[in-house]
């Protein structure tokens, strides 16, 4: 960078307590879209199925491998020196329909504790959110997704698994990324999986359902495990004008 003789320079430091971090979604980093008993999501099927509307014809299929190479991807993020690592859970990964069995897969279980695990010990503190986009596509081929008030129960009882799972490693839960692109995007124009194109009628429903299953998660966290697990923050994602947006859209 150059600068004239005449710029000015800007000397101030970030604060002492300020945290750095770096942050990912599952659907954009992790491949083994169907290894270990991972469901197909709708993010799978509309790059597969859809190539043609994804930029560069990329898809989840290997993506950047994370699930395989999470090891050198946590010794990286330690050589960077941040403070904070954001990542997503696979909600297929977890429960690969969608819905809520008996028992979570166990594979998909123990590749989310043991990256969880390997941050802490090298002092990152994981901050985790619980849907980034990835719907499991038997919702959406079931019910029609985030247009129907089902998902709300449903998403509960996959966020309530997480917290039992994975409170002891996790401080900071996000519960959905980005509400506005879900149903803008999602089930408005279509441009986004899972390519519904209802202006004015999805995006409206969706806005609704995404908001009560923030609130049902939320509670479900703050009621029975906020205190166990000293839960610090838990919040809707991502920044204030897109809450306003989706409120804006059910008002």
């Amino acid at each position: 960078m150059f600068f004239s003789s005449t710029a000015k320079v800007n000397k101030h430091f970030f604060p002492q307590n300020f945290k750095i971090g770096v942050a990912n979604a599952a659907a954009q980093i992790e491949g083994a879209w169907n290894e270990d008993g991972k469901g197909e999501t709708i993010w799978d099927r509309f790059a597969m199925s859809r190539p043609e509307r994804i930029f560069d014809h990329s898809s989840p299929q290997v993506a950047a491998d994370s699930y395989h190479k999470w090891r050198e991807d946590v010794e990286m993020v330690k050589e960077m020196g941040v403070d904070h690592y954001r990542l997503s859970i696979a909600w297929a990964r977890i429960y690969p329909d969608g819905y809520k069995t008996e028992e979570p897969n166990a594979k998909g279980v123990a590749y989310y504790k043991n990256l969880l695990r390997s941050l802490r010990a090298l002092g990152i503190e994981p901050m985790v959110t619980l849907y980034h986009w990835d719907l499991p596509q038997k919702l959406q081929d079931d019910f029609g997704g985030w247009l129907s008030p089902k998902i709300v129960d449903i998403f509960a009882d996959y966020a309530r698994t997480c917290f039992e799972l994975f409170g002891d490693e996790v401080k900071w839960w996000i519960t959905i990324n980005e509400p506005k692109q879900i149903c803008e995007a999602g089930y408005g124009t279509g441009v986004f999986a899972p390519g519904i194109v209802s202006p004015g009628v999805g995006n409206y429903k969706c806005a609704k359902n995404v908001l009560l299953a923030h609130a049902k998660a939320y509670h479900i966290y703050d009621k029975e495990f906020r205190k166990k697990n000293q839960g610090t923050s838990y919040s809707l994602h991502n920044t204030l004008a897109q809450i306003k947006t989706v409120l804006w859209l059910v008002s």
